[in-house]
């Protein structure tokens, strides 16, 4: 009877793991690559640059990850440098596992992802289902057969004429402008903060020299006038 008892309570609970395993699971619709980019707001391809973790509750699931991407071409939204989104930590929450250094074509949506509790400052989410693929070296326009073959897990299929077709034109994005540094650093002279000649500065300092000195001289000259002289 025990044994019996302890065999029921075994599959049952094999039961309720898999039942927990496979709801938590992520299951992506099929999608053509014309609906993959009708269902994103921005679609570019970029290089990951820059990979954290978001703030979350220390006893509460896994906070969501944020890349930052260096764009060269944008297919759907504002062009702009650099984007930032946020995806699920976790695979089997649709997360996306974006790599540092590689390039991507991206699928993203604007707003609440609906897996994930909103990351401050990040607008931008995408995930397993997005339609999300790894591409070639470069910043030029993508061009057939420019995904890479390792690693390639994607919805919206290879890059071919209809995924192309379906991206239509991409705007370039402008490189940021790096401000120049001055040649020399350090506080401006007070002859060059008041508007002066910069090559009047050591005229004016020797002249102050000279003042002081001269009124060294004068100083040492009274005390020896006002020294009294002994009578022999």
């Amino acid at each position: 009877m025990v044994l019996r008892s302890l065999a029921l309570l075994a599959l049952v609970a094999s039961f309720l793991v898999g039942t927990s395993t496979a709801a938590y699971a992520c299951s992506c619709a099929d999608l053509t690559p014309a609906e993959s980019v009708g269902h994103a707001d921005t679609v570019f391809t970029g290089t990951v640059t820059g990979v954290r973790e978001s703030e979350g509750d220390p006893l509460g699931p896994r906070p969501p990850i944020v890349y930052t991407f260096r764009a060269d071409n944008v297919y759907k939204g504002a062009p702009a440098a650099e984007l930032t989104l946020a995806t699920s930590a976790d695979s089997a929450s649709c997360g996306y596992p974006f790599e540092r250094g590689t390039r991507y074509l991206v699928f993203a949506t604007s707003g609440p992802s609906g897996l994930f509790d909103p990351v401050p400052g990040v607008g931008l989410t995408s995930n397993l289902c997005s339609g999300n693929v790894p591409v070639d070296p470069g910043t030029g326009p993508l061009r057939p057969g420019d995904e890479r073959t390792t690693n390639h897990e994607s919805l919206a299929g290879p890059v071919n004429t209809a995924l192309l077709a379906a991206l239509g034109t991409p705007s370039p994005v402008t490189p940021s402008p790096v401000a120049s540094t001055p040649a020399t650093s350090g506080a401006a002279s007070p002859t060059a903060a008041a508007g002066g000649d910069p090559a009047l500065g050591p005229a004016l300092t020797a002249g102050g020299v000279a003042a002081a000195l001269l009124l060294l001289a004068g100083a040492l000259i009274l005390l020896i006038r006002r020294r009294p002289t002994r009578k022999g």
